[in-house]
């Protein structure tokens, strides 16, 4: 069980990307349902809409069954390089708690 997470500039001006990718083997994933599935958060300050043309809201927050089953992770953009790194350093910290280590 791990995960990995990466602070890029988005192509062109398409401000800055976090990316997050959960691990999780099908026991793991059976634990974690067990245990109650976390959720995590990230701030709304700076954050880009999605790609698209998709007018619903932007999400703050996601389960982290949800994001270890996406195959390419979450992708969060935000406006400004610091906005991106507090919501990767938040999201770090809310892995850290649940018991997720960072992948090296």
């Amino acid at each position: 069980m791990g995960y990995s997470t990466a602070v890029e500039r988005g192509q062109g001006s398409e401000g800055w990307k976090v990316s997050l990718k959960v691990s999780l083997n099908r026991t793991e994933t059976n634990e974690l349902f067990l245990s109650g599935d976390s959720m995590l958060s990230w701030p709304l300050d700076g954050l880009l809409p999605s790609m698209g043309d998709d007018s619903r809201p932007e999400r703050s927050g996601m389960f982290v069954s949800e994001v270890a089953a996406q195959p390419l992770g979450l992708t969060i953009r935000y406006a400004e390089q610091a906005q991106a790194e507090r919501s990767a350093a938040m999201l770090r910290a809310q892995l850290k708690q649940i018991g997720i280590s960072e992948e090296s």
